[in-house]
């Protein structure tokens, strides 16, 4: 692992947020993180980078006071990864896709962004899985509003990453459960 990541200080933490292409749910975590603590690197990627940003989102950020127009979506690759201080999926398929493709050492700083502080008692079912508001036909408003719970999360997991608050469950903790949910669902 970098133990200095491009752009940071000395023990700066970097978290890299993945979802399936890099157009929706890693691009709203990131930006929101990048908003809420100005200056504070933060990365996304996708297991299968789309084209560009997803209008959802565009429109959702906006809603949060955050541009983030330029956005290009990105493919994720193991040295990104090997960039990041921690890994935050947006689904437990992605996980294990992610873990199976990059490498099995990744679990050890991979966590699920829905819940990343609790050990999963099960993942088969869909559980901690953050929906996908791209395919949403309500209003961006309203998209704001259900998904204001990631506000909440993006400061969580940056207190986490200080060393603060709770602490951090890593896939390695319970990578036999992430074994059991296909790779190829999203």
């Amino acid at each position: 692992m970098n133990e200095r990541p491009h752009d940071a200080g000395a023990g700066a933490a970097v978290p890299l947020f993945v979802c399936h292409a890099n157009c929706c749910r890693s691009v709203l975590a990131c930006y929101l993180y990048r908003h809420l603590f100005p200056g504070a690197p933060a990365l996304s990627a996708g297991l299968g980078a789309g084209d560009v940003i997803n209008d959802r989102a565009l429109a959702m950020l906006r809603l949060w006071g955050i541009d983030a127009a330029e956005h290009r979506p990105r493919q994720l690759d193991r040295a990104l990864c090997d960039e990041a201080t921690a890994i935050f999926v947006m689904g437990p398929s992605y996980l294990h896709r992610l873990v199976a493709e990059y490498g099995a050492d990744l679990a050890e700083k991979c966590y699920l962004f829905a819940d990343p502080f609790t050990r999963p008692a099960g993942l088969c079912r869909g559980e901690f899985k953050v929906r996908d508001p791209s395919f949403d036909s309500c209003p961006a408003e309203d998209l704001v509003s259900e998904f204001a719970w990631m506000r909440d999360r993006v400061a969580e997991v940056r207190q986490a990453l200080a060393g603060e608050g709770r602490a951090l469950v890593p896939a390695s903790a319970y990578w036999e459960l992430c074994r059991q949910v296909d790779p190829r669902s999203h």
